[in-house]
């Protein structure tokens, strides 16, 4: 017990050293967005938007980014198949299976009904949390894989499961970012929101426990439809204050720093 003690704080003080400086997400125009040239190290970020804002595809293309510089990602689906994701990335060009077969990148497919059965004994339990749902991990990182970034996709498919066990999801939450702030990853979550949304993520927790929020818009502009992207909050990262357009492309995610998008709520 005390050796994997041992072994666990070796592992945090070593992740701890990554969390100096940015990490640089090589999206065009995207880290532009930021006075320090990305996102600080370490950040727990909600990525929140409505269907077909292209959240999960500017996470895929992150880890893509960042595995191609010999970084380690970890991207966990509580929804798709792994096959399906891999497939979703050639579509754009990523050659994501030689970065598979070299252990960069890991992509995990979890039941969320899996996760709250292992973690709170049943689904229809009391809805208190046992002591043993503080030993175990919110998620599973292979040992000896330290990743630089997690992306977890979705944490709505986690709330879908959980309907009814409003505070086992709290707890979940806690121990999750609490998990994330160890590992010294940056991580991304993506959380379903309204088209133009009031508030960042189905709960409304999520919001206050991460470190930044960047939103996705899929605005209806007469007889077409244009995405934009915001930097809602970023823990110390002095960003733009601004709705920029984003372009979907067939290689992935353009950002446009200098074209503004106004927010029409009617």
């Amino acid at each position: 017990m005390d050796e994997n003690n041992i072994q666990m704080n070796e592992n945090i003080e070593i992740r701890d050293d990554r969390r100096d400086g940015v990490l640089k997400t090589d999206i065009r125009g995207f880290d532009e967005l930021f006075a320090g040239g990305g996102i600080p190290k370490g950040n727990s970020v909600l990525v929140a938007g409505g269907p077909g804002t292209g959240k999960s595809i500017l996470c895929r293309q992150i880890c893509f980014n960042l595995v191609s510089k010999g970084k380690k990602c970890m991207y966990v689906s509580f929804e798709e198949s792994k096959e399906r994701i891999v497939k979703s990335m050639e579509k754009f060009g990523w050659d994501v299976n030689r970065f598979i077969e070299t252990g960069n990148l890991l992509i995990q497919k979890i039941n969320p009904l899996d996760i709250l059965r292992m973690k709170f004994g049943s689904i229809g339990g009391s809805g208190s949390a046992t002591e043993l749902s503080y030993k175990i991990k919110p998620l599973v990182i292979p040992k000896d894989f330290q990743p630089d970034v997690i992306a977890v996709d979705s944490l709505s498919a986690i709330i879908e499961a959980s309907v009814t066990k409003d505070k086992n999801y709290r707890i979940y939450l806690q121990q999750l970012f609490s998990f994330f702030e160890e590992t010294g990853a940056t991580s991304f979550l993506i959380t379903e929101t309204d088209p133009i949304p009031s508030r960042f993520s189905e709960s409304g927790i999520e919001e206050f426990l991460a470190d930044g929020i960047i939103v996705l818009y899929n605005f209806q502009k007469e007889d077409f439809r244009e995405n934009a992207i915001e930097i809602l909050k970023m823990r110390d990262g002095k960003h733009q204050k601004k709705i920029v357009l984003m372009e979907i492309s067939d290689q992935g995610v353009i950002i446009h720093p200098e074209k503004r998008v106004v927010v029409n709520n009617s």
